[in-house]
Formats: structure tokens, sequence, C-alpha cells
């Protein structure tokens, strides 16, 4: 072992970061290997009923408006600046068995002027546990009261979705995050 590490000095500095890719090269075709069993073909059909525990006191909904803030552009009071941050709004259907429909999807300037309909073709659909998310660019000027609208519906009682945005910007030497949730306004039981 000792020959071994005194021959390991001696090496040339090429010879060092040679060896040392090829290490990272052996170990990352390792690795791999390890997540080849992370293919989607071997799963079978998901059934939610294998799910032991039960809540019957979960809130079930048919439908809800949601508000979800963005942070557009916040203010750099240090140097009078606005920093303009990207977003996005990721929407969850948290159900195991039931599709929900996004009816609406609008996007708001701080002065709660429209910006951009996501949906303006028409409703989306999800399924159960299909997430969809809406992307708002660093170009947009909305703002740092700028916000979402989300209206959704099911034909039947559904656990509640997940929506979050992350407004973040990594252009500035610190990356600046934001993660806010959506605040039900109205609600159908």
């Amino acid at each position: 072992m000792i020959n071994w590490f005194v021959k390991l000095i001696k090496l040339s500095a090429m010879k060092k970061i040679f060896l040392f890719l090829s290490v990272m090269v052996i170990v990352s075709c390792n690795q791999e290997k390890k997540f080849d069993s992370f293919s989607k073909d071997k799963l079978r059909n998901f059934d939610p009923d294998i799910y032991e525990l039960r809540d019957y006191n979960v809130k079930l909904v048919k439908g809800q408006i949601l508000y979800m803030p963005i942070y557009s552009n916040i203010p750099h009071f240090m140097d009078s600046i606005k920093i303009d941050m990207s977003a996005f709004v990721a929407f969850h259907n948290t159900d195991f068995k039931h599709t929900i429909k996004l009816k609406r999807v609008q996007y708001f300037d701080t002065k709660g002027k429209l910006v951009h309909d996501f949906l303006l073709n028409g409703t989306r659909e999800l399924s159960p546990l299909e997430t969809v998310d809406f992307y708002v660019p660093y170009r947009d000027q909305s703002g740092t009261g700028a916000n979402f609208l989300i209206e959704w519906k099911s034909d039947s009682l559904v656990t509640e979705p997940l929506v979050e945005s992350i407004t973040i910007n990594t252009k500035m030497q610190h990356c600046v995050a934001v993660l806010s949730q959506g605040k039900v306004i109205k609600e159908l039981k």
C-alpha cells in the first residue's frame, strides 16, 4: 500500500490529472448502471388502493379560484434598481383517481391589468397526479404585485390541488428566489 502511494506522489501533474479523470469516468459509468432500474418500462400501472392510510378528514372540493402572487421585478433598494425575475407556476392534481379541468389561468400585472391568458384556446384537463406549469420570462415587467388567477373544476369531489410558484433570478452574482403558494379566494364544494 505504501509503495502505491509513493508511486502516486512521483507522478507528473499531467499523469495525475489523467488518472483522476479516468477514475471519475469509471465511477460515473458505475453510477449510471444504478439508475437503470429507474426505467419506466419496468413499472406496472398505478393502483391507488395500495396506499393503506385513509384520512376521511381530508378536504374534498369540486372547484376553486386561486390567487397566486408572482414577483416579476423586485426593488433593490441599495442600488435603486429593479431586479428582473422569471417565474413559473406549478399546478399539481393531487387526486389519485379523478381528473380536474383548468378553466382559466390568467396573469395580471401590479395594477391588475391582464397581461397574458394561458388558456385562451380552451380548458386543460389534468389526469390524476399530473402537473402542469406556466412560465413567466425575465423580460416581463409586471412588477412586485404581479399575480395569477387560476380557476379549476372537477365533476367529482377531489383532494385539493397543490399550486406553487417559484420566482427566481440567477443572472446576478447571487441567486434570488421566492416560493409562494396559492390562496383560495372562492370555492365550490
